[in-house]
């Protein structure tokens, strides 16, 4: 059983991400130069017909993004496949494999769907039963029963957090073609670091959320420019969820790396 070291888990996937950008700028810019005018004409639609409030969302506003969302999927999805194949097999996608749309890439979107379900189904069954516990204490004791109730509800959220992580390290072994490797495979090589894993991902979290605020003062301010400045806002947008995607990304083939392949820091 490996013990995941948290903070050069952390760092190396930045790192990684750093020294290797111009790399994945290289595999990616295909779909996102597909994906900047789709998500140009959707949003600046939905803003000047004033369907951006959630109060105006109707049916048509869901024709529109459905397909952006489906597009942005698949556009993901495969510039994942991309990278994990880059950063364990050292495969520089060229010509078609940077608009890559074949078995890898749909067996990834449908493995990020099964996880998906089964964290659904865990959590259903979860909610079930915290909220008739909930009941049951909040009868008994009132208010007092917060004390109980709020811990136990960040520990089921903190649980699902990382059972979705040890889950997911499955996903860089569909893009290297493995059919040998299950979710049952990725949950025993993850056993033993629920708190690592946690501390891991929290750090992870906090380093976006800083970068997420700068951008939004710097977006804020852009924002007031009118249709330019909403254009150049929604090309940052597009920007910052590729990098995120990309770090995300390094970030679970570095789990991967290190408890599946035995890989160090």
């Amino acid at each position: 059983m490996r013990k995941l070291p948290v903070f050069n888990a952390l760092g190396h996937a930045f790192r990684s991400t750093t020294d290797n950008i111009g790399f994945a700028f290289h595999t990616s810019w295909p779909r996102m130069l597909m994906l900047l005018p789709l998500n140009l004409a959707v949003n600046l639609y939905l803003a000047f017909n004033g369907m951006q409030d959630p109060q105006n969302f109707n049916a048509q506003s869901l024709l529109l993004i459905v397909p952006l969302a489906i597009a942005s999927i698949v556009a993901y999805c495969s510039i994942a496949v991309n990278w994990h194949r880059y950063v364990l097999l050292d495969e520089v996608a060229e010509g078609r494999q940077r608009l890559r749309i074949d078995s890898l890439m749909w067996r990834y979107i449908g493995n990020a769907i099964l996880i998906g379900l089964v964290l659904f189904a865990g959590g259903f069954v979860a909610i079930l039963v915290f909220s008739f516990v909930g009941w049951a204490l909040s009868s008994a004791l009132g208010e007092a029963s917060l004390i109980v109730i709020v811990p136990c509800a960040a520990a089921l959220y903190a649980y699902a957090i990382v059972s979705a992580y040890r889950l997911a390290v499955k996903l860089p072994s569909v893009a290297l073609g493995r059919n040998d490797f299950s979710m049952g495979d990725a949950w025993r090589a993850t056993a033993g670091n629920f708190w690592r894993i946690l501390g891991l991902v929290l750090l992870f979290f906090i380093c976006l959320l800083l970068v997420g605020l700068a951008i939004f003062v710097l977006t804020y301010v852009i924002g007031q420019m009118g249709t330019l400045g909403l254009s150049v806002l929604i090309a940052i947008q597009v920007a910052v969820n590729w990098v995120a995607t990309i770090l995300g990304v390094t970030l679970l083939t570095s789990l991967y790396g290190f408890f599946v392949e035995g890989r160090e820091f």
